[in-house]
């Protein structure tokens, strides 16, 4: 997931920086690799990474800071939260 994202932040800044100045702590929105407008789409990708939706109520300001964050963030599908499972009570046996 996180070559990938790498790669989404790359293309989107297409050339205008130098690749090797991008680092899991550069700032993408503040030092200008990823814009407002790049976020729907990078939201999609993480989705489409991590096989599950990410909840849009709960982002945060400082969600999409950097690829450290993104990863720490959303890297990782939510646990599915099942139930126990349910054993059979064991058979009762009659006497005949």
């Amino acid at each position: 997931m996180r070559s990938e994202l790498r790669s989404f932040v790359l293309a989107k800044a297409r050339g205008a920086r130098p690749p090797q100045e991008l680092t899991d702590q550069t700032p993408l929105l503040a030092d200008g690799w990823l814009r407002s407008v790049h976020l729907p789409e990078l939201l999609l990708l993480m989705e489409r990474l991590r096989g599950t939706p990410i909840d849009v109520e709960n982002l945060k300001a400082g969600d999409f800071r950097d690829i450290d964050t993104l990863m720490d963030r959303f890297g990782h599908a939510p646990a599915q939260h099942t139930a126990p499972a349910q054993h059979p009570a064991p058979a009762q046996h009659t006497a005949p």
